[in-house]
């Protein structure tokens, strides 16, 4: 109810603003007005008496002169339009106004996603609205309390049991460190809401321990709190939410003169240094080695943010992928993140390991694909063996609306660890972001709700690329490190793409016999001219040992109409004709291999595997097991069984004359079955005449 009212009213202030200002910096003045209107509506909720005019007096820091009567005219009827949100909502809600801007950006950021569609690639004016998520709450929490909450429970005696989303197991070491001494970082910042929990974790420390409010505020914001973006209106709203919360514990500090450790990277022109070019763009990924001239304080600031080492670093990174990257951009990613440069929150969490200490911690909310994808192979490297994930909570693919991705949050450790990790595996639970909360919080007290999982991470580096496998049990990893690859024994490949498998494939009753080239042992030319249709693997449904032969494809003139096809491919020529083994990439079943003769073409829908020697029954037998079934499925839960996950499977050989018979009898068994019927190219008589 809260995020719809929240949003509506925003829309209706765009709409209205849109309609309002006609003029060349329509998008400036609009969002001067929103920011304007609604901070000052904040505070009339929370017992300031302050109007729009006052704003810049009061935080001149933050607000811009308004020195147009048309301006603050508007202002004050948006802060009229703010009356359609209730009191309760507005007080001591600090986010409140990064949520608003949030959905005052959503008719922007959907224009810019859908000209992604039509190939146009995101500037830097659009980078920020097309990356910033308001990161939900509680996932603040849970990045924060496993990280800052853990610190100051280990090391300044913050009662641990006030943490709700501590996982238990993060309580482990013991140190004695000053908070004051502590160091939290959010270098995306966005609106500040992840600085927002860290501020009142801080207060809560300094209170207990005896500090005044105001000493303790002071301190949080010039000592322990740092944020930096690349969105100057973002900062603002951070700085100003960042008082609003001070101010809940000490109503004076406005007056107090303190400039927050806040900086915003608009504008960082080359004029100002070279190596802060492209700023707007880039971030907090550039990597600044030359101090500027302290005479130009904006500058000297940020090149200390982004040079310092932070006890805590915690963030929500934009995500973006290679393909929407300008050209600026991923000329930067590839040359400054090489071995991280998938996507722009690869980079980011690279990153946020340079800039936290060495026994530093690190909260992300991010992607999921980094876990298994072999694109993010070098980063699972990284933070698996170089790093330590302490817990990592794997959510369901629809369960944020905000994001077009499934995600992730986790912490880590900046350096390595012999302690296990913990997962939560919640992709089960469909239902939105409360059902995950919900079944978050009830692994956390019930560890036998079985989707919770611990797990070695280095033990991910027996399994070939990787792939953060954390629901495997320890047998089934070390026979992957144990074990040679199936790939390493035979020759799993992928086949043709034919671009037009209309115009390219025919069932064989469709076409000429005498045009058919059956049991070929090799693909001559010349005789592709009069006999082009060669039988084809093609994939098929779910069925063990022999079948679905009922494809063939023309290949005439040794398929020179296809090779003129840019789309097209032909892919491992050398094995064609060849016999061997055949699956189904795509099935909406389990996994199923079968065998076939001399003379087949194979597609990258029905995937083989050659060369298998004297092998051929084991292995086939190997696959159509319930042992492989289990053992694959475990690192491949979807339905899609590509060759080179099949290549991976660790292969146990013991030469078996039982098992070679038995495979020949059900591959036989299976033979005859299928060509009972007619639609089988060997079919001869039916079984019951």
């Amino acid at each position: 109810m809260k995020k719809t009212l929240l949003k509506n009213t925003a829309a209706a202030i765009r709409a209205y603003l849109d309609k309002e200002i006609i003029c060349d910096n329509t998008e400036k003045l609009s969002f001067e007005v929103f920011f304007c209107a609604v901070s000052a509506r904040y505070m009339y909720e929370n017992g300031f008496e302050t109007t729009p005019s006052e704003l810049c007096d009061l935080m001149p820091d933050i607000f811009e002169p308004q020195n147009s009567g048309f301006t603050l005219q508007l202002s004050g009827r948006i802060f009229n339009m703010l009356s359609a949100i209730p009191h309760e909502k507005w007080l001591n809600n600090a986010q409140i106004v990064g949520q608003l801007y949030q959905y005052f950006n959503s008719e922007r950021k959907d224009r810019i996603f859908s000209e992604l569609k039509k190939n146009k690639k995101i500037n830097s004016d659009d980078l920020p609205a097309a990356t910033q998520i308001f990161t939900p709450d509680w996932i603040v929490r849970y990045m924060t309390e496993n990280t800052l909450g853990r610190i100051l429970a280990e090391g300044c005696g913050y009662d641990a049991s006030e943490l709700e989303y501590l996982v238990p197991e993060s309580i482990k070491r013991r140190i004695d460190i000053s908070p004051e001494d502590i160091t939290f970082l959010d270098p995306c910042m966005g609106s500040g809401n992840i600085l927002l929990y860290a501020f009142e974790l801080f207060m809560k420390q300094y209170l207990s321990m005896g500090y005044a409010k105001a000493q303790a505020c002071r301190l949080i914001l010039t000592k322990n709190i740092y944020g930096i973006d690349i969105d100057s209106r973002a900062r603002r709203i951070a700085h100003f939410a960042l008082f609003m919360k001070a101010s809940e514990y000490c109503p004076d500090v406005l007056n107090f003169g303190i400039e927050p450790q806040l900086c915003d990277m608009e504008d960082m022109t080359a004029d100002i240094a070279d190596q802060f070019y492209g700023s707007s763009l880039f971030g907090s990924l550039i990597r600044p080695t030359v101090p500027p001239n302290k005479a130009d304080k904006r500058a000297a600031k940020l090149y200390d943010l982004l040079t310092g080492k932070y006890t805590v670093v915690v963030t929500n990174p934009p995500y973006m992928s290679t393909r929407n990257m300008n050209s600026s951009l991923l000329s930067f990613i590839k040359q400054n993140y090489t071995e991280y440069s998938s996507d722009l929150f690869s980079s980011f969490i690279v990153r946020c390991t340079e800039l936290a200490d060495k026994n530093g911690c690190i909260g992300l909310l991010t992607p999921y694909v980094w876990l298994f994808i072999k694109s993010y192979e070098e980063l699972r490297k990284l933070l698996f063996t170089h790093k330590h994930i302490n817990d990592l909570i794997q959510f369901e693919y629809s369960a944020f609306y905000d994001a077009t991705v499934p995600l992730c949050a986790f912490t880590l450790n900046n350096s390595p660890s012999d302690e296990k990790s913990t997962f939560f595996r919640l992709t089960d639970f469909r239902g939105g972001l409360e059902v995950q909360r919900e079944m978050f919080r009830n692994a956390l007290t019930d560890r036998k709700c079985g989707y919770i999982y611990t797990a070695d991470s280095k033990s991910f580096q027996n399994i070939p690329s990787c792939p953060a496998a954390y629901w495997l049990s320890p047998k089934i990893s070390e026979l992957y490190g144990k074990y040679p690859p199936l790939g390493s024994i035979a020759a799993p490949r992928k086949g043709n793409s034919t671009s037009d498998n209309d115009r390219f494939l025919r069932l064989w009753y469709e076409v000429d016999k005498n045009k058919i080239n059956l049991n070929c042992r090799r693909i001559d030319r010349a005789e592709t001219l009069t006999k082009r249709w060669f039988p084809y693997n093609k994939g098929g449904g779910y069925r063990k040992w022999y079948g679905f032969n009922d494809y063939l494809i023309d290949w005439y003139d040794d398929a020179a109409e296809m090779r003129n096809i840019p789309t097209a491919v032909i892919a491992n020529y050398k094995y064609f004709t060849m016999p061997g083994l055949t699956w189904s990439t795509l099935t909406s079943g389990k996994f199923s291999i079968r065998q076939f003769g001399e003379g087949y073409i194979f597609d990258n829908g029905g995937c083989c595997i050659f060369e298998l020697g004297d092998k051929k029954n084991y292995i086939c037998a190997l696959l159509n097991s319930k042992v492989f079934a289990y053992i694959f499925g475990q690192l491949n839960p979807t339905l899609n069984f590509q060759s080179g996950e099949v290549a991976k499977f660790p292969f146990i050989y013991k030469s078996s004359v039982t098992v070679d018979k038995l495979a020949q009898e059900c591959t036989e068994i299976s033979k005859a079955e299928y060509d009972s019927f007619e639609t089988s190219r060997d079919f001869k008589r039916h079984p019951l005449i």
